[in-house]
């Protein structure tokens, strides 16, 4: 159980770390013309709208890490859990009829 967690827990942080990279690196391009009039202007409208931009970026990365954290546990239960016998059928003594 040790090595597999570890070994997923290494996939899901390699995971993790990629996605957010490429978030950052699909998002950050567009927000840096945003933050370079936000801080040559005075005006509160651009900072605003720059401070909007950038959490929203933070909320997207957050939602990509704890998706794939989501993934990386479901793979370690599938990965651990004992194989089960199937079920008996139910034992019904009587019909009973509709």
């Amino acid at each position: 159980m040790l090595a597999t967690g570890s070994l997923v827990g290494a996939a899901t942080a390699a995971r993790v770390g990629s996605r957010c990279a490429v978030t950052l690196a699909r998002r950050t391009p567009p927000l840096i013309p945003v933050a370079v009039r936000a801080t040559t202007r005075d005006g509160s409208l651009e900072q605003g709208v720059f401070r909007d931009e950038l959490i929203a970026l933070a909320r997207e990365t957050a939602e990509v890490s704890w998706r794939e954290l989501r993934r990386g546990l479901e793979e370690f239960d599938l990965r651990t859990r004992p194989a089960e016998a199937l079920a008996p059928r139910p034992y019904r003594p009587t019909r009973v009829k509709p």
